[in-house]
């Protein structure tokens, strides 16, 4: 008896401790994710500086990239935790860039994206900058003076989200949240202007 006693011990024991650490990993949240709910911090009061203090992307939540359908949400948090999504900017529209340092067409549409966010307060212009570390981007904002806000995307969640293939890519939301009009490639001067007319009058 005494035998089957400790057989059962033997048995049970690592069942229940690995039983706590499923639980323990399940309830744990990813190191630096934000809680699920938060009070999203207005653009205007981020840091006045280049990349808007450079805020890491985070909560990619349910959407679709597809024009007519309510965009993916995500947030983006900086380093003291005060952060926002794109939920938070309804109300105005959002030309989303996607972009890296190394690639070519997007060095060389910036300028217009920087003059675009300058010439037109009630537009926002989100440059999302896929799988790069900071000190890169750093660099190339200081030499784009990019001070709009500049997401981190390091995880590459929102490229995931938005089905983002090539860089650069611009996905243009108009101010419900829906997709209005989304582009592949090199994109620049009239062009530009006019995807974005396109999502303030639809």
């Amino acid at each position: 008896m005494k035998w089957q006693l400790h057989l059962a011990r033997w048995i049970v024991a690592p069942l229940v401790i690995a039983a706590v650490a499923v639980s323990a990993c399940a309830a744990a949240s990813p190191s630096g994710s934000a809680p699920d709910e938060f009070t999203p911090t207005p653009l205007e009061q981020f840091p006045n500086e280049l990349g808007g203090g450079f805020p890491e992307a985070d909560l990619v939540q349910e959407g679709s990239p597809d024009i007519g359908e309510i965009a993916p949400n995500f947030a983006f948090f900086l380093a003291d935790g005060r952060g926002a999504d794109l939920a938070s900017l309804q109300g105005r529209p959002v030309v989303l860039n996607f972009w890296a340092t190394w690639c070519g067409p997007c060095r060389a549409e910036m300028p217009d994206l920087v003059a675009l966010q300058e010439s037109d307060p009630d537009l926002v212009v989100l440059e999302v900058n896929v799988g790069e570390e900071l000190p890169a981007v750093e660099k190339f904002a200081a030499e784009f003076g990019m001070n709009m806000t500049v997401v981190l995307d390091q995880e590459e969640l929102i490229r995931r989200a938005y089905e983002v293939r090539n860089m650069p890519t611009t996905v243009f939301i108009r101010a419900d949240g829906t997709v209005g009009a989304r582009w592949s490639g090199f994109l620049a001067g009239e062009q530009l202007h006019a995807f974005v007319e396109q999502i303030k009058t639809q």
